[in-house]
């Protein structure tokens, strides 16, 4: 014990002195002075606003974003809570509806520790639906409405559900799925609707834990189906205390318009939970559109907005409108953003601050931009001293490297590694504790140990990321097999499941490339056919998978290159990417007809942004 004592010492003073060199030596530059100062803007607020929320957000304290609902119908009833086109609901009006629901649902059976699949559009009736689930103490599955067939199947099942609350468009989806067994209660329009008239609202609520689970968010697994991402109340509670105060650092007049789909921690945790724990009111949209987002976000007179990186792109790219002019937006919060989209976006709009971040449903951690430096998810300050590591990553290999000793190497400034935060067997606060899943050998595998001493324990993000001498971070790429596209995550295993189908398919795999001009990365299906592509039945074949999951680009090989283990080498493939100026094969392009030949041309086009993937 003395010995470990002494190490961690040891370890902990050349960390300080680290620090410190770095301080003295940064004192005249000027972006350490911006970054000091954002510090102690922030300071304050979170002294105040934010850092109170860590002690009453623990185990054995009953929080969560449904009981400040309840709280603000209580405080201030009549202050506006939701809109979505000529809905509006109160805070009063909405915990009233919750109750009902929460009424309705306890009939159904609905108790404490239960699970409730939702499965359905944006809205005022997903989020009351939602929260009347969580007033009876149970736990809400955020399904991907985007999902059909094997995926939605999977994912109904394994969320192990009581009931199914589905809107009423999505129940043919649901009905077609021969092995869900779960009651099924439809809603906008449906029987929810019809039953909410004739029952009671009851102002009675079911205490919970902070520490138990509020919903499930999917996020893509190995074996290319979602799997379920265990979110806590108090994980809930602290994202919206924290990003509310500190990001959008949201003051009475403020309101935040949301397009993203809620089923995702993004437009859930921080848009949802931003808003109840401020009492700010929202502005939803069912999905997002580049032509009405000014025309909505004049209407709504809203200041904020949630984006993703694809998101701001389109917004650029689109035509200049009187509407865009004197917009009231005074605030953009999310990640994905490039740096060439930033700067464009920031000017054009007059948007005074851009907030970006990182962070993932499960990751017990976060790293935002308080700044503003272009390009960057954010500043970590005292790294040495952190939980959040970069770890050496050989990306030929998919691996972390180790060294002599069989420890992970930590990475100097500049140099890419993979993202790594340190567990702690008692988290000081739930931001930083890691649920994991419902599948305990999906929590195992996000889990490493040993890692840069014997016995500690680290978080693996799959991100691979690089920071500068300022101690600021990039994200650069994700790892392996999962990439993300249009704020989705794509799993090539499941994507390349599907169109192996395809008649005179003998064979595929599916990586991922990037195209000039765009965010995240596109997917290329690379196929070995029997004659020629039949390119009508692979479209019909894979509108078996989720829009966003289709492949972007199709290249006809005449054989998969395989290694000596039958691998697929996917590494050339990545790197050759889908330019027909480059390669010679030939190549499709997904349009909203189907797929049509990849012309130097047409690939002209889609790099100027003249055609949409």
């Amino acid at each position: 014990m003395p010995t470990e004592l002494g190490s961690t010492l040891a370890e902990t003073l050349s960390a300080l002195r680290g620090t410190v060199v770095d301080i003295v030596r940064r004192r005249d530059d000027p972006l350490f002075h911006e970054t000091v100062l954002s510090a102690l803007h922030t300071v304050p607020i979170a002294a105040t606003k934010t850092l109170p929320w860590l002690v009453r957000a623990r185990e054995g304290r009953d929080e969560s974003i449904e009981r400040m609902i309840a709280e603000n119908a209580r405080v201030d009833p009549d202050a506006l809570a939701l809109e979505m086109d000529d809905e509006q609901l109160t805070w009063a009006e909405l915990d009233e509806r919750v109750s009902r629901i929460a009424a309705v649902l306890h009939e159904d059976g609905v108790r404490s520790g239960d699970v409730v699949v939702l499965l359905g559009e944006n809205s005022p009736s997903y989020l009351a639906v939602l929260f009347g689930v969580s007033r009876l103490g149970a736990t809400v599955s955020l399904i991907n409405n985007h999902l059909e067939g094997v995926p939605l199947e999977h994912a109904i099942r394994s969320s192990r559900a009581k009931l199914c609350v589905v809107q009423h468009s999505f129940l043919p989806r649901v009905r077609q799925l021969d092995a869900v067994r779960s009651p099924t209660l439809s809603y906008d329009p449906g029987e929810l609707e019809e039953r909410l008239v004739k029952v009671r609202a009851s102002k009675r609520r079911v205490r919970v834990d902070a520490t138990s689970d509020f919903v499930y968010i999917f996020t893509s697994g190995t074996t290319g189906l979602p799997k379920p991402c265990k979110v806590t109340h108090a994980r809930a509670v602290l994202a919206g205390a924290a990003f509310g105060q500190l990001l959008f650092e949201f003051q009475p007049g403020d309101k935040l318009y949301s397009v993203l789909p809620l089923y995702h921690s993004s437009a859930l945790l921080i848009g949802v939970g931003s808003c109840v724990m401020t009492r700010t009111p929202l502005a939803l949209r069912r999905a997002f559109s580049a032509k009405a987002f000014w025309s909505d976000v004049q209407r709504y007179r809203a200041t904020g907005m949630l984006y993703i990186g694809e998101l701001c792109r389109y917004l650029v790219n689109t035509p200049p409108s009187e509407l865009e002019r004197n917009n009231p937006l005074r605030v953009a919060v999310g990640n994905g953003m490039r740096a060439d989209v930033w700067e464009t976006f920031a000017r054009r709009f007059q948007v005074a601050s851009i907030r970006e971040f990182y962070s993932a449903t499960e990751a017990p951690g976060l790293i935002a931009n308080l700044t503003g430096k272009v390009g960057s998810i954010g500043h970590v300050p005292f790294r040495r001293l952190g939980a959040m590591k970069l770890a050496r990553f050989d990306v030929e290999r998919e691996e972390l490297v180790r060294d002599a000793s069989g420890f992970c190497v930590e990475c100097e400034p500049g140099e890419i590694g993979e993202l790594v935060i340190k567990l702690k067997d008692v988290p000081r606060t739930a931001l930083g504790d890691f649920r994991g899943y419902t599948d305990e050998a999906a929590t195992e595998k996000k889990i490493l140990k040993d890692v840069f001493k014997r016995g500690d324990r680290y978080f693996r993000s799959g991100d691979l990321m690089r920071f500068d001498d300022n101690d600021y971070f990039y994200f650069v790429d994700r790892i392996g097999d999962t990439f993300r596209w249009k704020g989705e995550n794509v799993s090539t295993a499941e994507v390349a499941e599907v169109i192996s189908l395809a008649p005179g398919v003998l064979g595929a795999t599916v990586s991922s490339v990037r195209v000039p001009g765009m965010e995240g990365q596109a997917g290329l299906a690379a196929v070995e056919v029997d004659a020629s592509l039949d390119v009508a039945a692979f479209w019909q074949t894979v509108q078996g998978l989720p829009s966003y999951a289709q492949p972007r680009f199709v290249r006809v090989l005449g054989r998969l290159s395989t290694t000596g283990t039958f691998k697929i080498q996917k590494m050339q493939l990545r790197a050759e990417g889908a330019d027909p100026n480059r390669v010679s094969d030939p190549l499709f392009v997904r349009t909203d007809e189907g797929y049509l030949p990849l012309t130097r041309e047409r690939w002209a086009e889609l790099v100027e942004g003249r055609l949409r993937l």
